[in-house]
């Protein structure tokens, strides 16, 4: 999803394919991004969001409750558990990061890894981390965790910050013990 901000009002736009994400996410543009025709239309409050989505003849409302909120634009704020889902995913798992605070930091404290049949968490990788530098070396943190996969192997890959460029770490799904294992050279 892309969109807009203005006051408390939010527009946003769903991206249908990987054409439309290349375009408007990884090679961006140097005009601003056009919001008109966007089937989202959010009006934000202290305590969420209301609005709807519409496309056609078709609209629907929408209400949203806040459970957590994040910002580490400055002295870091969490409030609840913020769970952020990554793009990274694989055909049969996707993965998300729980973040809190930690001191003035945020860390990613623990990735889940969700079945997508089961829709259910199946595995939580825990990191022991005291410089809070799991899933921070991204600006966009939804890009923290990435994938390859081939005919015979998937390996996630979890960015840390640290150093002058940042590090990651690989995670290897075992068939046989059916989690992901870390990848040691």
């Amino acid at each position: 999803m892309y969109g807009k901000i203005s006051g408390t009002s939010v527009f946003l736009c769903e991206i249908a394919d990987d054409r439309e994400f290349d375009r408007v996410l990884v090679m961006g543009s140097k005009t601003p991004v056009g919001t008109t025709g966007c089937p989202f239309s959010l009006d934000l409050g202290e305590s969420g969001a209301t609005g709807t989505w519409s496309k056609g003849s078709d609209k629907f409302p929408i209400t949203l409750k806040k459970v957590a909120n994040l910002d580490d634009t400055g002295e870091a704020k969490v409030d609840g558990t913020v769970e952020i889902p990554f793009w990274a995913q694989t055909a049969t798992h996707r993965f998300a990061g729980v973040y809190e605070k930690a001191g003035f930091l945020v860390c990613m404290n623990k990735l889940r890894v969700i079945d997508k049949k089961k829709k259910k968490v199946v595995q939580a990788i825990a990191f022991d981390d005291d410089d809070c530098d799991a899933g921070m070396l991204m600006t966009p943190i939804y890009m923290n965790v990435q994938k390859q996969v081939g005919r015979s192997f998937e390996i996630i890959s979890v960015n840390f910050r640290g150093g002058s460029a940042g590090y990651s770490r690989d995670y290897v799904f075992s068939h046989r013990f059916k989690d992901y294992r870390l990848l040691v050279n």
